[in-house]
């Protein structure tokens, strides 16, 4: 919520007191001509109060989980990139992989970073695959279509490699 410096005082002198009058006497901001202190100060707690109420709601809005909002989290995943993570190039020591401007990220797809000794770090996406096919799912089940489509028979196809078990390729 952006208060005014005004507005700040208000609230820090309306919690002291709980005397609307006194805290808009302390806060400095203007009144309207002949309106009292207790007056303006109702006025100015009823426009936060509010703000606050609207802000709650948008908050309420966002947070709220609906099946559109699940099927764009696992679309994030399911079509993520690492290049969004780290950039790769050529530099003087040979290939040199470093971090994207870690202000500029999109943490959502990110399952774990690690540290290890030496201070290597580790980043590990979520399950790519896992996504794609709970995706697929879901798209399939939107479009009452029962039948396997290309996109199910290519995940099933993705078994664990040789040498490799399911759980390390996030199949079940």
């Amino acid at each position: 919520m952006d208060l005014t410096e005004g507005e700040m005082r208000f609230i820090r002198a309306y919690r002291r007191s709980l005397d609307e009058g006194a805290a808009f006497a302390a806060s400095g901001l203007p009144k309207k001509e002949g309106q009292s202190d207790r007056r303006a100060g109702r006025a100015l707690l009823r426009r936060l109060k509010k703000k606050r109420a609207e802000l709650e709601a948008r908050e309420a809005e966002l947070e709220r989980v609906t099946p559109e909002r699940v099927k764009a989290e696992i679309a994030h995943i399911a079509f993520d990139d690492i290049g969004r993570y780290l950039s790769f190039r050529e530099g003087e020591n040979g290939f040199e992989v470093k971090p994207a401007d870690s202000g500029l990220l999109d943490t959502r797809g990110i399952a774990e970073v690690s540290v290890g000794a030496g201070g290597r770090m580790s980043l590990k996406l979520y399950n790519k695959e896992r996504a794609l096919y709970k995706l697929y799912e879901i798209a399939r089940a939107d479009a009452g279509d029962g039948e396997d489509g290309s996109l199910l028979d290519v995940l099933r196809g993705l078994g664990p490699q040789e040498g490799e078990d399911a759980e390390d390729q996030g199949v079940q």
